[in-house]
This record gives C-alpha cells, structure tokens and sequence, in this order.
C-alpha cells in the first residue's frame, strides 16, 4: 500500500506504541461519543467528543473493517477543527476531506488529550465509509424571487457520484429525486436524464424552503436547502358599493373587484378566497367566496341591528399579494307589528284591550307609545282615546278606558325616526252591546201619606247595536233603588222581573222622603247596564 498525506499519516509503530489495552480510558479525558464519515462529504470524518475542556490533541486512526484491533493503521489523521457545538459539553470535530488508496469501510480508533494531558482512547468508536458519494450538483431554484405574475418556479440540479479519492464527478443518470416545496407541504419526483440533469416546475403555494433528496442503492445525499419568499404585489377591494339601508328581514348583497398593483396599473386577482363577515366579531358567522377570473367577488347577507360594519379580508396566507381589507357598513330600519290584540266592553262601555307589540331586526329594551284608538265606521276618523307604554315584545294591558256603545278599535305605534323603526297598526276589531233603559219609570203616588203605598213600575226595553228600534226585554231582573233625603248612597229595595212585555211594577210602604230608580244592573255580556228616571216622593 502506498503511504498518503504526508504530515497526517504517521507509522503504523505509533498506533502500537501509543495504544493502551482495549477500552481502557482516563477518567478525567474527553469522551470519545462516535465517528464517522460526514453526511456531506464522506472523506471527512467527524468525531463527537463530549468534553467541556480544552482539547489539545486529537488522532484518529483507521484500519480496515473487520481487522484486529492490534492491526497496523492505515492512515493516522491528527489534523481536525471543531465545526458544530451542541452545548458545552458536546461538539463534532471534523478532519480534512482524506486521500485514501482504497475504496471501503474502515474502522475508527480515537484518542483524544485534554490540555492537562489527560488522555482518553476508544477503539471501535466508528466507521468511516469511504465510497463513492451520490452528490448534489448545481442545485438552483428560479427565479429566485418569483412574483404575482410569476408563480410557477422550477427547481433543478445534477445529480454525480463522487469519487472521495480522486474528488473527480461523473453523472448519475436514472436517479429517483424527492423535492419538496411550500415549506413542507409540496412534495414532487423527478428522474435524472443521461446527464444526470432534472428540473421540475412548480406553482408555489406559500413562501419556504425547497430542497431535494436522493435516499437509493448508492446511500443518501441532500441538496442545499433554498428559501424562496415570494415578493407580494400590493393589492385593493374595490367595492361596487359599501354602504347600504335596508328594512329587517331584506338581504344585501356586496360585490366589487379585488385588484393587485403591477407597476403603475391595477389588475384584477383570481382565484383568491376572500370572507366578509362582522368587524371586529365576538361571535363570527363569515360567509365565503373566490374571486373569479375577473377578479370580482359578491357576499350576501341579510343584517341584523340598527346599524353594522363588515369587513371583507382574505381568508388565508397568499405569499404573492399583499393582504389588503374593505368595510362595508349596514343600517336597519326595523320593523313591528302588533299580535295577540284583544278588545272587550264591559257592561258600562269601558274598554279593555291586550296586545303584544312585536319588534324585528334588532334587540331593544326601550318603551314603546302604542295609541288606542278609535273609530265609528272602522275607515275614517280614527281618533286616538288612550296611550300607553309597552315594552318590545312583551304583553301590554290597559282596561277601564271610557268607550263607546258600539264601534271599531285599533292599535297604532307610530315608530321612531331618531332610532330607524318603522310603525305599525293593528287590524281593527268592532266591540259593541245592545243598549237597555227603564221607560216610563215612575213612583206614585206623590206625595204620599206615609205609611201608604209607593208603586215603583215601568218596561224594560233593549235595542240592538246599530238598530234604530227599541224592543220589549222579557224575564229579566230589573233592580229597584232608593236613596233616602240627604243621603248619598242608593239602597237595593227589591229585584223585580218583567213580564214579556218588559213591564214590572211594584209596591213599598212609604216611610220617608227620597228618590226611587229602577236600574237593569246585572245584563249578560251581550247587554249594557239600563236605568229609568229617578223619581223624588214627598212622604208626609
């Protein structure tokens, strides 16, 4: 075997001489962790020492693979740099690229000297590989800043095997080559041509590092990795309209044209998916779209509140433009209606109403002025008899309002222009009782001697609402009361009923002046209360 590298290789005597029995080390020297041949070029060799002292020497000797450890070295190499630390206690320690005779696996022995001169020696602690490498050659990606109007880069290469001895490249034709774009998530296969030459186009998805691989019969070789960040070009939503007023319920629909900034022209950009959904949400609810090859883009949506701001934004990460926004604003008018109405007359044409006035389009605790009103022929002079105060939404009574014997009733709010509502009247409802009286009412005699008889009579009559004719009211309860000179209450006397022909008559012992009156006080809920006239009696 030819002798090599002057000045690295020593004697094989030296290894003998210098050697202690096998596994045996100094406690206080470096520790040799593993050698071996260098990822990126396998005629160097790295050792990893875990040591955070100073090292003053370092040898590595190499015999064949699978050779006696008292076998002579082939090579002794002492001339080593610390290129990667870990930490202070580990680093790698690499040699000079090595010039050896013949190709093959070489087992490594280490001695390793701290600047004390503690010494520390591993036999086996790795194997140099000495072969002929797969190489990445030329690894190139264009272009290097790709553009809005130039996404699409190729990345390409040579792939060699490596002669570790003589340094001399020849091509490595049919080689399978894995690269991988978009930071990780673009991976591709090519296949090495004649020459060893690839090229592989690709449409970038987002800025990162592309590199390749090569993982076959020969072994495994990395290219550089090469970070690719795409210049992204200005851009801006030009909206066809960004601001609308609407009544609640109806839809808007948001359309413009999304453009980027290529020298001093604006272009439209497609295939960008954009949302719009609530500025600044507490509880988001976007919809989504993707401008088409004009670059125009349409949202709908049907607003809610009286007034809100949208904002139209990209939906994710696209390295070639610039994320540009636009805000859309939105007013309201709400709406409202009345439900549950209910109208009723009591027996002395007091009025009771219920109603809910209900609100659309947003979320209020104001109250509202609802108008009871009113109008004889339910079409025309509607007057307004009672307002009251109603919360949104939530039932409203008012009752004892003086009424009328017979016509129509309705609900109005007139709404709010300071606050965008928009009024509302309800549907009108006819409420009416037939009337009753007491004709001829009369006591008699007058005056009269007390102690004779007072006769109270007279004919109960009804009329039908929007009836002009008084009718005979049969076998009803006709109340008869008096209420005595100076006094301010009326007394129940008696409680006649009355004939078919709605007459009644009865008599009492006059005991004292005052004022008699027949009353129909208890009708059913179709008739209103009756009387007659009162009648004074003089009792002397």
């Amino acid at each position: 075997m030819r002798q090599i590298s002057r000045g690295l290789v020593t004697a094989g005597a030296v290894l003998v001489a210098t050697l202690t029995l096998p596994g045996t080390a100094h406690a206080a020297g470096p520790t040799v962790r593993d050698a071996y041949s260098d990822q990126a070029d396998w005629s160097v060799l790295d050792v990893r020492l875990n040591f955070s002292g100073e090292v003053s020497k370092l040898v590595a000797r190499l015999r064949p693979a699978g050779s006696s450890p008292s076998d002579a070295p082939v090579a002794t190499i002492t001339d080593f740099t610390k290129r990667y630390e870990s930490s202070s206690w580990d680093a790698i320690w690499a040699s000079q690229p090595l010039h050896l005779d013949t190709l093959g696996d070489y087992t490594v022995d280490v001695e390793a000297t701290d600047g004390s001169g503690e010494t520390t020696v591993r036999q086996d602690a790795g194997t140099l590989h000495y072969a002929k490498q797969p190489v990445f050659s030329g690894f190139a990606v264009t272009p290097a800043e790709p553009d809005i109007e130039h996404r699409t880069i190729t990345a390409a290469g040579d792939m060699v095997v490596r002669d570790p001895s003589t340094r001399e490249t020849e091509p490595l034709p049919g080689a399978s080559v894995q690269l991988t774009f978009d930071g990780g998530s673009g991976k591709a296969t090519a296949v090495t041509d004649e020459a060893g030459h690839f090229a592989v186009p690709h449409q970038l998805a987002q800025a990162g590092w592309v590199f390749a691989e090569y993982n076959d019969g020969l072994g495994f070789a990395a290219s550089p990795w090469i970070d690719v960040e795409p210049q992204a070009a200005p851009t801006r939503m030009v909206l066809d309209q960004s601001s609308f007023h609407v009544t609640a319920g109806e839809k808007i629909k948001v359309t413009g044209t999304l453009q980027y900034q290529s020298g001093a022209e604006w272009k439209p950009l497609s295939g960008i998916p954009l949302e719009m959904d609530y500025k600044d949400c507490s509880t988001c609810s976007p919809v989504d779209t993707t401008t088409d090859a004009d670059g125009r883009f349409s949202f709908t949506r049907t607003p809610y509140g009286s007034k809100s701001v949208y904002r139209i934004a990209f939906t994710s990460y696209t390295p070639f433009a610039r994320h540009s926004t636009a805000d859309v604003t939105a007013a309201v008018t709400a709406t409202t209606k009345f439900s549950a109405f209910t109208a009723s007359l009591d027996k002395y044409a007091r009025l009771k109403v219920t109603g809910t006035l209900g609100l659309t389009g947003r979320d209020v605790n104001d109250q509202a002025s609802v108008d009871i009103q009113y109008s004889p022929n339910g079409r025309t002079d509607w007057t307004t008899e009672k307002t009251v105060k109603a919360g949104f939404g939530s039932q409203f009574t008012a009752d004892k309002i003086p009424g009328y014997t017979d016509g129509y009733w309705r609900l109005r709010y007139a709404g709010s222009s300071t606050k965008d509502i928009k009024g509302t009247t309800s549907n009108s409802l006819r409420r009416n009782r037939a009337l009753t009286r007491v004709k001829d009412a009369n006591a008699s005699p007058e005056p009269v001697t007390k102690g004779r008889t007072i006769t109270v009579k007279g004919v109960l009559q009804e009329r039908a609402a929007g009836s002009g004719t008084w009718k005979a009211y049969g076998s009803q309860k006709v109340q008869i009361l008096f209420r005595p000179k100076g006094a301010t209450s009326w007394y129940l006397m008696a409680t006649v009923t009355t004939k078919g022909s709605g007459s009644f008559s009865k008599g009492f012992t006059a005991r004292q002046d005052g004022t008699w009156v027949p009353v129909f006080l208890y009708p059913d809920s179709k008739h209103f209360v009756g009387e007659g006239a009162q009648d004074y009696v003089d009792v002397r």
